[in-house]
């Protein structure tokens, strides 16, 4: 999921561009050529990272009888505190072998999909000294992998949270708006090197490679936040990493860390970095031979002022974001997008926080971004039997734009996220879905057609009809 309120301003200026280069085999391994592949997926969000939008009820179940909604954990980091190891095992052991099961993931084939991306958090591989995080979620990705290998998905394993979070958002397990303290000590990125070596080890192997398709090094690194260098320094010796310890030459996914249009284009083209090392204060040059790599941008419209925009401008937003990855000279892919018109979801922005649609705090205040008023979340926050014909008509055609933009002109696109409890429609592929807003089979555009939005041509009565009416008004005009 994208940024929350303090980070608006700079979301609303980022392009996400996409890329990779052509695979190039190595010789002592096998290569799987996903970049390649044209990607129509979900992510199987909240399910081993909780978000609490996603599943609200485990949160607000955290609550004593004498409790107020300040007293909810905001996070899985505080949801682990709070209940306690024990306790908040039992409750995450129920969460993990009931929210999903092998049933979604054939009704994910059945839709359509063609692979899933899987978020999880590096304590279910290696937790920190004090992490008071329950490991275990390691198990439920095993189950995940067999799963889609008996229905024949493929799988991303997107590692989305790492030590003292690399975003402060409450999707990397540890809520911190504003202030991610991944950089903040070397042992924190070292661990998440480490933990990537453990995945990399694991489900690198010729016995995944019919299901695995590639790893995620890791989801949404806050750039404007961190230090860029020491993100290029991360990506380059994570990916040198995977190639080493990997049977399988997969793809590497990186995410573009909010970064602005081309940034990453020379540094893979290139390969190179430099660095003062401190011990030495020498100037050291570290490469890379990049392959078989995408860039893993994330779009969404309402976590910034474009979401006071209308549709038509809404729509265009898409095609102008198409339109930019297009002349970038590598691969890419939308790893993340939505149905959102609104941040209206309870809890999308995180917990005790308000939303931009409404202005409710804190995006009503200079600091939240002085957003004004759009409209009423109530419209929004219905169930989807309520919803006009209109309104299932317009989400429509935003979401076959989407999936019209990012399937030509780049290589391909993942929801987030397959399904909620049921409180978060926008989000929720599975509802919209059963509710014909999203075009089932995929590729059936009702609204789209070759990248143009035909509604309001539909919405005319047919050119025989026009033409008769026409003449049967010249007609009655000539007998006055």
């Amino acid at each position: 999921m994208s940024p929350p309120f303090a980070l608006h301003s700079i979301v609303s200026l980022i392009i996400f561009i996409a890329c990779s280069t052509p695979v190039i085999a190595a010789a002592s391994n096998v290569t799987s050529n996903a970049s390649e592949s044209q990607y129509k997926g979900v992510s199987i969000g909240g399910w081993l990272v909780l978000e609490p939008y996603i599943t609200p009820s485990l949160f607000n179940q955290t609550l004593n009888y004498n409790e107020t909604w300040e007293d909810l954990p905001v996070d899985e980091y505080h949801f682990c505190e709070k209940l306690g190891e024990q306790e908040a095992r039992k409750r995450l052991d129920e969460h993990w072998s009931t929210f999903y099961n092998e049933t979604d993931f054939q009704q994910i084939k059945d839709h359509g999909l063609n692979m899933v991306r899987i978020p999880i958090g590096y304590w279910s591989f290696e937790k920190l000294k004090d992490d008071p995080y329950v490991a275990g979620a390691q198990e439920y990705l095993d189950k995940a992998l067999e799963w889609c290998s008996n229905w024949g998905l493929k799988v991303m394993i997107d590692l989305h949270g790492a030590p003292n979070t690399q975003n402060g958002f409450d999707n990397s397990g540890l809520r911190n708006i504003g202030y991610p303290g991944w950089q903040n000590k070397t042992q924190y990125v070292s661990h998440t090197v480490d933990v990537l070596a453990q995945i990399y080890a694991k489900y690198g192997q010729r016995n995944y490679s019919d299901v695995v398709i590639g790893i995620e090094i890791l989801n949404e690194p806050y750039g404007p936040g961190l230090d860029m260098n020491k993100v290029e320094k991360f990506y380059l010796d994570a990916y040198n990493d995977a190639r080493d310890i990997q049977e399988v030459n997969n793809t590497i996914f990186f995410h573009d860390a909010f970064q602005n249009i081309q940034y990453w284009d020379d540094f893979f083209d290139k390969g190179k970095i430099k660095y003062t090392n401190t011990s030495s204060n020498r100037t050291v040059t570290e490469s890379a031979d990049f392959y078989n790599l995408i860039v893993d941008h994330h779009h969404y419209e309402v976590f910034a002022p474009s979401v006071a925009d209308n549709l038509s401008q809404h729509l265009q937003n898409i095609k102008n974001y198409a339109d930019a990855i297009s002349n970038e000279t590598h691969y890419a892919i939308v790893g993340e997008w939505s149905a959102a018109l609104t941040d209206c979801a309870p809890w999308l922005n995180g917990i005790g926080l308000g939303s931009r649609y409404e202005a409710t705090p804190p995006y009503d205040s200079e600091d939240g971004g002085g957003f004004k008023r759009v409209g009423s979340c109530s419209v929004v926050n219905k169930p989807l039997s309520k919803w006009s014909k209109t309104q299932k008509r317009d989400y429509r055609r935003f979401i076959e734009m989407q999936m019209y933009q990012y399937d030509k002109r780049m290589n391909g696109w993942i929801f987030w996220c397959w399904k909620t409890e049921g409180g978060a429609i926008e989000w929720d592929f599975r509802q919209l879905a059963a509710a014909g807003i999203v075009p089932q089979p995929l590729d059936d555009y009702k609204y789209i057609k070759n990248g143009v939005d035909t509604s309001s041509a539909l919405a005319l009565p047919p050119p025989s009809y026009r033409l008769m009416t026409a003449a049967v008004f010249i007609l009655g005009s000539l007998t006055l």
